[in-house]
């Protein structure tokens, strides 16, 4: 086995450098080969992950944001048997909890070195991206079309001061005050659906949102399913009442929230509506999304 190391060394706000040491030492104790960039700007992980030669192993160093790019480059990489771990170094671990990866530094390691693969579901999203055209990436954890955007800036911005629980529930007060809900139009699974007054349709592979948010749903990293949330006719009264049930999980059985499970949606507006996947603004609509069974190879937690 030989890794590509890419670690972040603005994770935690650069308290995640500490670890690096630690990590090293113990690769280098179990005889593993390994290479280790360190990330200069944002997008930088994408890319050294796209690009990865003379690797078996790409392996996130650092916290969500740097999952997420390294992800979305293993998956564009063209290498279908190119893996990907995951050494943890951030805040707010949605996807480890939901694929089962130890927190822990030495765990992590220790699970990094057993090496045990297990392919597990990503989604592929295709979206506007303005001036760049049509884009095409892979998210492992949600879309969020509505209120995700306005949360995922503010939230970015003031979670290194308020820490990451209130830092997002604040900005999700303050998305909710100012929401204007849109009428969407959508494709799931081949039959269109119109979905008037939509406060927020969140596209989920994991029911862990962000930073503490999260729904009692029915999903596993490999059963080859989506879960389709919207949250649709409230008010602002009432989108601050239905907050309190994102924290709980209970929100996705409140009144005037609709699930549904599918493979692929598509979603479309009449007036621009911006999206935001796995923690960051992204694009705008129309979006097609749809899961990619088994399509990554992830280092982790492996049933029996």
């Amino acid at each position: 086995m030989k890794l590509l190391l890419i670690m972040n060394p603005g994770s935690r706000s650069g308290k995640g450098q500490r670890l690096w040491h630690t990590w090293e030492s113990g690769l280098r104790d179990a005889g593993i080969a390994f290479e280790r960039v360190q990330t200069e700007r944002a997008g930088h992980a994408f890319a050294l992950a796209r690009e990865a030669n003379g690797c078996d192993t790409v392996v996130a160093a650092g916290g969500d944001g740097t999952i997420n790019e390294v992800l979305d480059g293993v998956m564009q990489s063209g290498n279908p048997a190119l893996r990907m771990g995951v050494l943890y170094s951030g805040t707010s671990p949605d996807f480890c909890r939901f694929h089962g990866i130890p927190v822990d530094p030495r765990a992590a390691l220790a699970t990094l070195v057993a090496g045990r693969v297990r392919q597990v579901d990503v989604a592929r999203i295709v979206y506007a991206a303005g001036t760049r055209g049509t884009c095409t990436a892979y998210f492992g954890c949600g879309c969020n079309i509505g209120m995700g955007a306005a949360v995922a800036r503010v939230s970015n911005r003031i979670r290194r001061f308020t820490g990451d629980t209130l830092g997002t529930g604040l900005a999700v007060l303050r998305a909710a005050l100012s929401n204007r809900a849109a009428d969407l139009e959508l494709e799931i699974d081949g039959v269109r659906e119109c979905l008037p007054h939509t406060n927020n349709l969140s596209v989920l592979k994991s029911p862990y949102i962000a930073s503490g948010l999260k729904l009692n749903l029915a999903l596993e990293p490999d059963d080859g399913t989506l879960a389709l949330i919207a949250v649709a006719g409230k008010g602002r009264l009432g989108l601050c009442k239905t907050l309190p049930g994102f924290y709980s999980g209970r929100a996705a059985s409140a009144p005037g929230v609709l699930v549904q499970h599918c493979a692929r949606v598509a979603v479309r507006a009449a007036a621009p509506q911006e999206i935001e996947f796995d923690g960051d603004p992204r694009g705008f609509l129309p979006v097609e999304i749809e899961v990619q069974p088994k399509a990554l190879n992830l280092i982790g937690k492996c049933h029996e």
